[in-house]
C-alpha cells in the first residue's frame, strides 16, 4: 500500500465548479447525453428530457453551469452521468481573458471554448449573470447567475 509523504502547505482557494459561497442557489441534475463535461462548464438541453450537453455555439439555450461533484471520477462528467447544474447561485470558473466584477458573463466559442470572458463578440451570452470578482486570464473567478 502506498503512503503519502508530501503534503500541500496550503489548499487550494477554489477549484473550478466550486459553488462558491453558502448563499442559497438552485442546482438540478440532467444526464450527459453525448460526450463528457467538465467541472464549470455551461450547458444546453439535449436531444431528449433531463439531458444536457455542452454548449458550443454562440446561439445555444444555457441551461446552466456544471458543478464539481466528488463522486465524478476525475474532473468531469462522463456520458451517462448524472451532472449536477447550477442554475442560480455562485460558482467558481475560468475566466479567458482578464475580467471585471460586475460585467455581464460571456462564454468564449472560439479558441478557449469553455472559459468565460467578458467580451460579446461571437461569445454565448449566460443570461442574467454577472462577475462577482475580477481576474486575469486563466483565473478561478466567481460569477453569478440567475
Amino acid at each position: 500500500m502506498a503512503v503519502q509523504s508530501t503534503y500541500a502547505e496550503t489548499m487550494p482557494v477554489a477549484l473550478n465548479g466550486m459553488i462558491a459561497n453558502t448563499e442559497p442557489n438552485v442546482l438540478i441534475s440532467r444526464e450527459v447525453q453525448t460526450a463528457a463535461i467538465g467541472f464549470g462548464k455551461v450547458v444546453k438541453q439535449g436531444t431528449a428530457d433531463k439531458q444536457v450537453q455542452a454548449a458550443t455555439a454562440a446561439n445555444d439555450v444555457v441551461r446552466g453551469i456544471t458543478v464539481r461533484d466528488q463522486s465524478a471520477t476525475g474532473d468531469e462528467f462522463a456520458v451517462a452521468d448524472s451532472a449536477l447544474v447550477m442554475t442560480k447561485g455562485v460558482i467558481w470558473v475560468t475566466a479567458f481573458d482578464t475580467v471585471v466584477a460586475g460585467a455581464p458573463v460571456y462564454m468564449r466559442v472560439a479558441g478557449g471554448a469553455g472559459k468565460f470572458t467578458d467580451t460579446t463578440t461571437d461569445n454565448l451570452a449566460i443570461p442574467g449573470a454577472i462577475f462577482e470578482t475580477s481576474g486575469a486570464a486563466d483565473e478561478l473567478v466567481a460569477i453569478r447567475l440567475g
